[in-house]
């Protein structure tokens, strides 16, 4: 042999003998390229050989971040069953497409990855309820009709089959029937039309407050400072209710009118929270877009001045458009409201104008009875834990299957009073009275504060003392959108053992010994596995 060939030789084996047993060599020694990497990985996922895909997509990826390059391990990792490595890792080629969005203006790809990265992540947090009222959740100064905590529970019954047939009684009928009394019921009016008086007197006999859908269905040429805008304020005024102007709401989406001119239509809705503000002192001026698309929400927004509460419009559906193949599970209804929660409430007090969830679909044609149950008790406590300033949430209850404007929106029953089951969770569900029953008229407090729920909820952490009797509160969500169950462990006793919201359990400091307390949260996926687990730390006071 000579001896050229022969140090190449020793050279080589040095190198394999020095290198890690995953890094893959080409025949000279040296790592083989990203791009040859991706494509082996890719090989090798196609053949069923995941390990291995991993192996090389994991080395593409350290040579060169590209979006490609996550996306296939992230696939790889999820076929692996190491979910949160998936989630993080689609987080990751989030965060490529979000930069290169903000050069080029579209933003829809970086959105719908951040929703693969959602649906798969792992949250577990625990939280503390404590007697005392709490402070107004953002330190702003509250908005008119706000309440410095709580949030106010709303509904739209106008055509819900059963509260329908009740005429004029249907919202008492609706307060007995669920339990409890809502604060805000909302109805869809046309501009042009005159205010709603008997309507509005009905809600205002059953004690709640008025939110109105206020639709320019002829275009935002109509909306104008003329008789008909200053005679609806003034009818709005001589109502004597507060209520909740959502004027051309879903402006962001292509299914209304109003949609495709920014510009007029900020202008239109500066006219409209002007005459109101002119004639009506008790209308609040909701700006309300739908929570997709989120591309051009932001060119919508008419200014601090003229908005007095941010609203959105938001659904949890069995399936996307009604379609098998595309199922909805996995989405967690407090990812689609964090968007214009992160941008708008440091500003303003957050509302849903609009939710529900389905309990029956036409897609399948069978009952997804526990798909809106742990939809809304996700949404509900969740938002209580989470969104401090989200300040009111008005379920949509209506069969639209049998009751639809239009044919392609005939997918869902989204009706509270059609199945027993969901009305039972949801008149349970609101029982916390966290959900207020009442709207605070802040223009007769010379603080302007409705000072709403009477207990504080902060979130644990190991610097957290507890000194008085409290309550934890487990938020919880994983890669399974059913959860078998939660198992909280205190000291390594079992305090709680549950399957759905709320997950709550005492904390009773007589009861613990002196010092560190620790606390254990394991979640079960829905076959019984264990999904996640998390521990914390906490001080007896």
């Amino acid at each position: 042999m000579k001896k050229s060939t022969l140090a190449v030789s020793l050279l080589l084996a040095i190198l394999l003998a020095a290198a890690p047993a995953s890094t893959v060599l080409n025949a000279a020694g040296s790592k083989l390229h990203h791009w040859k990497l991706y494509q082996n990985g890719e090989a090798h996922l196609k053949q069923g050989k995941i390990k291995l895909a991993i192996s090389e997509l994991e080395q593409a990826v350290s040579q060169s971040e590209q979006a490609g390059y996550l996306r296939k391990l992230a696939e790889a990792y999820e076929q692996d069953r190491q979910y949160q490595k998936a989630a993080d890792t689609y987080y990751r080629e989030a965060k490529i497409h979000q930069k290169l969005g903000q050069q080029n203006g579209d933003l829809n790809t970086y959105y719908a990855v951040l929703a693969k990265a959602d649906a798969l992540n792992t949250d577990i947090g625990v939280y503390v309820e404590t007697n005392g009222r709490a402070a107004s959740a953002s330190g702003a100064k509250l908005a008119k009709f706000e309440p410095e905590s709580g949030m106010y529970i709303g509904a739209y019954i106008d055509k819900d089959s059963k509260m329908k047939m009740l005429g004029g009684d249907m919202f008492n009928a609706f307060n007995k029937l669920t339990g409890k009394q809502h604060a805000i019921y909302f109805t869809y009016h046309r501009y042009g039309s005159p205010f709603p008086e008997h309507w509005a007197e009905t809600v205002k006999r059953s004690g709640g407050a008025v939110q109105l859908a206020f639709q320019p269905d002829h275009g935002l040429d109509s909306v104008k400072d003329d008789a008909y805008l200053r005679q609806f304020a003034r009818a709005a005024k001589a109502a004597g209710v507060p209520v909740f102007l959502r004027f051309a709401s879903e402006m962001n989406g292509g299914w209304v009118k109003w949609n495709g001119n920014p510009k007029q239509y900020i202008e239109k809705f500066r006219l409209v929270a002007k005459v109101m503000r002119e004639e009506a002192d008790n209308v609040a001026m909701v700006w309300s877009p739908a929570a997709n698309p989120k591309q051009n929400i932001k060119d919508y927004y008419p200014g601090d001045e003229w908005v007095d509460w941010v609203g959105m419009s938001m659904y949890s559906v069995k399936y996307f458009n009604g379609k098998v193949t595309e199922p909805a599970d996995q989405v967690n209804p407090l990812d689609t409201l964090d968007y214009i929660y992160r941008a708008y409430s440091a500003r303003k007090p957050i509302m849903i104008s609009e939710y529900a969830a389905t309990h029956y679909s036409k897609a399948i044609s069978a009952s997804a009875v526990y798909f809106a149950q742990t939809k809304m008790n996700m949404l509900y406590h969740g938002v209580k834990l989470k969104y401090p300033r989200l300040k009111a949430i008005h379920w949509f209850s209506l069969n639209t299957l049998t009751d639809s404007h239009s044919a392609d929106r005939s997918l869902n029953n989204f009706s509270l009073t059609e199945n027993d089951k969901v009305l039972s969770a949801y008149s349970k569900m609101i029982q916390d009275p966290y959900y207020l029953s009442s709207v605070k008229d802040t223009r007769q407090n010379n603080s302007g504060s409705a000072k709403g729920y009477t207990k504080t909820i902060s979130k644990l952490s190991s610097a957290t003392k507890i000194g008085t009797a409290a309550t934890g509160m487990v938020w919880v969500k994983t890669y399974d959108p059913y959860i078998s169950k939660v198992v909280v462990k205190l000291n390594g006793n079992t305090v709680l053992t549950k399957q759905q919201y709320p997950y709550t359990f005492a904390l009773d400091p007589a009861k613990l010994p002196s010092g560190t307390q620790k606390l254990e949260i394991i979640v079960f996926d829905s076959k019984g596995k264990e999904a996640a687990g998390r521990n914390f730390t906490f001080q007896k006071g």
